[in-house]
């Protein structure tokens, strides 16, 4: 800590000179020390903090190692480092980092451990609006989808179906969601529930907003190069559904099939579940769509050469060599600053990690430090003091 008392005695007006950083890796990954430390100091240089001194602990005191970043606000010059939106900032860094590394989407830790314990909705159990409720509510947190459609397959994995409702009410038109139970054999039991008797999130409006989101975040993270790169090199020499679904499964993509009772195959899911995020087959390409499939399975003088996409080049796979999304100009200010740059990290993730890749950050504002990072007078805007009167004598 000595070494933050020059930068502090530089400008005494900053009420919280010292910042702290929490960086929370995910419990079903193993990262060397080396690795960790890389991570924090690529965060460090892109959160604006590259040149000032700090203190990096390594803790394990709960069910994963995390680590403890201490900072001075205070920069060389006495001025304080801009602090507004710092944590909307500090997330979007978070997320151009998954990217480049290629590592799985974050969630909060809390939806984490909940979706890490989610069990099937079990109707015998009871309480099934309860077990329904929440099903629908984890799932809507931490994946990506992008309609109705794939929200309801995704939610049949759990026994769990959700449809929309239309009607006419005094001439004016209304959509509403109904949300279910199913059993293991995908068959609706009991009755179902109105949107409304689990709160607004769980509605039409709110499902449709939400669907934008994921939407919009897919595309600026690049979400679906990899789920599409890992289908294709799974579709060559391709043979039976079950074995393409087992090709699948080893890379953590779960597909689903749906299938008349003519057995033609008249749709696909693909459920990235390291990604996160749902995709039906039409939505990453003709190349994917149920049709392509159809013909694959069931045609046994299929044109593969034709229907199967080629496999793209990996040379540069962010499991190697991470890839840089920096502009040029980005790359010539860097340039400029070789002996500043924190050490790329990981060269081999493999050597690290059981699945080849690994989830970082989940959490980088833990809950009591939320305050350091966004002054309340900038989120709520500044108040004025009034001014107290003396009684008069």
């Amino acid at each position: 800590m000595q070494a933050f008392e020059p930068y502090m005695a530089l400008n005494t007006h900053v009420r919280k000179p010292v910042i702290h950083i929490s960086l929370n890796p995910s419990p079903k990954d193993i990262l060397s020390e080396k690795q960790l430390t890389a991570l924090a100091c690529e965060f460090m240089e892109k959160f604006g903090y590259g040149n000032q001194p700090y203190i990096v602990w390594l803790h394990e005191d709960i069910d994963r190692k995390h680590l403890h970043i201490v900072s001075v606000r205070i920069n060389e010059k006495g001025i304080k480092i801009d602090h507004n939106k710092e944590a909307i900032r500090a997330q979007k860094i978070c997320r151009e980092m998954e990217v480049r590394h290629g590592l799985h989407p974050t969630i909060s830790e809390k939806g984490e451990k909940e979706l890490l314990h989610l069990q099937k909705v079990d109707y015998p159990k009871g309480e099934v609006k309860e077990q329904v409720k929440h099903t629908a509510h984890t799932l809507l947190e931490c994946y990506n989808v992008h309609s109705l459609s794939e929200y309801n397959t995704l939610l049949n994995l759990y026994n769990v179906t959700a449809y929309e409702v239309r009607g006419n009410v005094n001439g004016k038109e209304y959509h509403g969601i109904m949300y279910g139970a199913l059993n293991d054999n995908g068959e609706q039991v009991g009755t179902p529930f109105k949107s409304s008797k689990f709160g607004k999130p769980f509605g039409y409006e709110a499902l449709q907003n939400s669907f934008t989101r994921s939407t919009e975040r897919v595309k600026k993270n690049g979400l679906a190069d990899r789920t599409r790169q890992e289908i294709t090199k799974a579709m060559q020499n391709i043979g039976t559904k079950e074995d393409f679904a087992t090709r699948l499964k080893k890379v953590d993509i779960e597909v689903v099939y749906r299938i008349n009772t003519e057995g033609r195959l008249y749709g696909i899911t693909f459920i990235d579940h390291t990604n996160r995020t749902v995709f039906n087959g039409s939505r990453l390409g003709k190349g994917f769509s149920a049709n392509v499939f159809n013909e694959l399975f069931n045609n046994p003088e299929a044109d593969h050469e034709r229907l199967i996409p080629p496999l793209q080049p990996t040379s540069e796979t962010p499991r190697e060599q991470p890839v840089d999304t920096h502009t040029e100009n980005e790359q010539q200010q860097e340039g400029q600053q070789t002996n500043d740059r924190p050490p790329e990290p990981f060269e081999k993730w493999d050597e690290y990690s059981a699945l080849g890749a690994v989830d970082i950050l989940s959490d980088l504002l833990e809950d009591d430090h939320t305050r350091e990072y966004i002054d309340p007078a900038f989120r709520f805007g500044r108040k004025k003091k009034k001014k107290r009167r003396r009684p008069r004598l």
